[in-house]
């Protein structure tokens, strides 16, 4: 069976066994959203034509990331550019995963996590931690990750600073969360940092990490890490990209995931044990440590 056919042909995720998965690594430019659009847009044919059919393009690739531009670059949804993507989703018949400056109808700026399907927009997110400067132009989200079910599968999504909290990675994947599509504009002096927590969030979890990111560098502005990936259920790295435009895939199967997760069974032992600490009578810090220091005394 195709991929596609898996797509439009199944009722729900559950019975979906592979997820066909790909990430878009673009520069982008400021002022150029047609060509920004037109150059993803591209990427993304070739994939969905191999069979792609959930896709994670970086974060604010349409408008370029420019924090002294954030205001002209805030659009609604609907707007051009969820309009476009989800033209673009409906003719490639694929789910994309962005982010973009989204402006709400009481003028408030945010940076938003954009889901669309092949019938339209499916979710729409806010980043609830910023990074650094743009604490001083976004307003933070109430929530941080956003859980969407598809017909394959459920996506959750975190963007770029968001993947570095475990705490939100662990919510999504424990409300049921098969991948984790992560839109970044990550800085390449962190590189270090990129790679680690997309690895670490996969094995903590047996979850995919989908991580697409920008590269290059937007004028004067900060250089992006690039180095695109999708890790495997197990910390694996499974395809992995340098710091040139294009794009990779890969397949995994839902078989992974459960393997994953009866080999490391971190979840399986949370639930088992209601969580971090045993439940008792008193929350007092200090009456914890007592028991510890009795324990090994």
């Amino acid at each position: 069976m195709t991929a596609a056919a898996r797509l439009k042909g199944t009722a729900c995720h559950s019975a979906v066994d592979t997820f066909d998965i790909a990430v878009v690594q673009t520069g982008s430019r400021i002022g150029a959203w047609q060509q920004n659009i037109d150059a993803v847009s591209s990427e993304v044919r070739v994939l969905a034509a191999g069979g792609s059919k959930v896709i994670v393009l970086p974060e604010l690739f349409a408008s370029g990331y420019d924090l002294d531009s954030i205001d002209a670059m805030a659009e609604s949804v609907p707007g051009r550019t969820s309009i476009a993507l989800g033209e673009l989703a409906a003719e490639t018949d694929t789910v994309l995963v962005t982010a973009m400056v989204f402006r709400d109808s009481e003028g408030v700026v945010f940076d938003s996590s954009l889901v669309v399907g092949p019938d339209g927009l499916l979710a729409l997110g806010h980043k609830r931690f910023l990074w650094d400067r743009e604490n001083a132009v976004f307003t933070p989200g109430a929530q941080s990750g956003l859980l969407v079910d598809t017909l394959f599968g459920s996506i959750g999504v975190v963007i770029c600073y968001e993947a570095g909290f475990p705490e939100t990675v662990r919510d999504l994947v424990q409300r049921g969360a098969d991948i984790i599509a992560v839109p970044s504009a990550f800085g390449h002096v962190r590189l270090h940092v990129w790679k680690l927590l997309t690895r670490s969030r996969a094995l903590e979890n047996g979850v995919v990490v989908a991580a697409a990111g920008l590269t290059g560098q937007t004028g004067d502005g900060p250089r992006f890490a690039g180095h695109s990936v999708i890790v495997g259920p197990q910390g694996r790295t499974i395809v992995e990209m340098a710091e040139t435009v294009g794009s990779v895939s890969a397949t995994v199967s839902r078989r992974e995931l459960q393997d994953a997760r009866d080999e490391v069974p971190y979840l399986k032992d949370l639930a088992r044990l209601g969580g971090i600490t045993e439940t008792r009578t008193t929350e007092n810090d200090h009456e914890r440590n007592r028991d510890v220091r009795s324990a090994i005394s």
